[in-house]
């Protein structure tokens, strides 16, 4: 797909969350009280490489669908607007010393909270909404109809990533993502995922990220000198293998059993 044909509103999202994490990654130089047990800017750093990294990636695929053009920029500038409104509470709440998701302790907590639960809600909505015209109907782009090993990759990798709002709202509803003990414990460099108890961000990486991860296997996998059939079982065997995580780490985590 060449770049002119990439969505503008998605693709111009994912620079600005782009230059957002850079800013994120600076304010690392600045001293600050830790949020539970961390530097304020390590979360708004994640979300903000997530966010474009999943704008980046959706600024690809919508193009593809094969929707009447008001719909495609209709669910574009909802996943935008979603991530804006995900995003400001995250920085805010850093900037203010205190935690983001989960935190209803004052009445501007809340709101904050609540607009961040409103606004994935809605964009889970529409990521459904992608995910049953991509399966329904053919996935095109500027040299036809993608190929079939390519398009199977796309949407094993959106139904995955729909899976993500099993952990999502498993957090959401019990207030924390640890399960087992408290939010804040003992984490491993870099994810900061728990290493003593159960952590559901685990399985919400992994699905959020399968649909980075398979898509891209299928186009490499499409490129080297293999006959068809052992492309589609490196494929198939690529969608399985991230189902098999993405499911198992679920698990492990309502089990209370960390990752590692």
């Amino acid at each position: 797909m060449s770049l002119a044909a990439l969505d503008r509103p998605l693709l111009w999202g994912a620079t600005v969350h782009a230059l957002l994490a850079v800013a994120c990654a600076a304010a690392f130089l600045i001293d600050a009280p830790p949020i539970l047990g961390v530097h304020p800017a390590v979360k708004p750093l994640k979300f903000a490489v997530s966010i474009a990294i999943f704008l980046a990636t959706m600024a690809v695929l919508v193009p593809t669908l094969s929707i009447a053009p008001w719909a495609r920029q209709a669910l574009a500038w909802t996943l935008v607007a979603t991530m804006a409104a995900e995003m400001v509470p995250i920085v805010a709440q850093a900037l203010r010393g205190t935690t983001s998701h989960f935190n209803t302790a004052t009445g501007l907590d809340a709101r904050f909270w609540n607009l961040m639960l409103v606004a994935i809600l809605i964009a889970t909505v529409a990521i459904i909404l992608v995910a049953l015209a991509a399966t329904a109907r053919p996935l095109v782009d500027d040299d036809g109809p993608l190929a079939p090993l390519v398009a199977t990759a796309w949407r094993a990798g959106l139904w995955l990533f729909l899976l993500a709002a099993v952990s999502g709202f498993g957090m959401g509803g019990r207030g924390r993502h640890t399960i087992g003990g408290d939010d804040g414990g003992p984490g491993m460099a870099v994810t900061n995922w728990s290493t003593r108890h159960g952590d559901l961000r685990v399985s919400h990486f992994f699905a959020l990220h399968a649909l980075q991860v398979l898509p891209l296997v299928a186009i490499v996998v499409a490129r080297l000198p293999l006959p068809q059939g052992a492309r589609w079982a490196i494929v198939i065997a690529a969608i399985a293998a991230q189902a098999v995580i993405v499911i198992g780490t679920l698990a492990q985590a309502f089990a209370a059993r960390p990752l590692w």
